[in-house]
């Protein structure tokens, strides 16, 4: 699988200290089923864990998915936004 994130993601990601380890851990989870929302079209919105915080109070993401080919990170936000 190939993953990528946009620039403004990645910006986001590094601002909040989220690690790319992080989000690969969210893919692995969409891969095992576990979808916080499905948007539709292959769109799913995906909590993100980071600095010790945990799933709830962490990031949301919207992620653009294929299974066995390629996700994308397409926007990034937290909780609090």
């Amino acid at each position: 699988m190939r993953i990528f994130k946009t620039k403004s993601v990645n910006q986001w990601a590094i601002k909040e200290k989220i690690t790319d380890s992080e989000l690969l851990q969210a893919i692995r989870e969409i891969e095992q089923g576990l979808i916080d929302a499905d948007l539709g079209g292959n769109v799913y919105k995906k909590r993100v864990s980071y600095q010790d915080r945990g799933k709830r109070s962490g990031a949301r993401t919207f992620i653009a998915f294929k299974v066995k080919d390629k996700a994308f990170y397409v926007y990034g936000f937290a909780k609090n936004q």
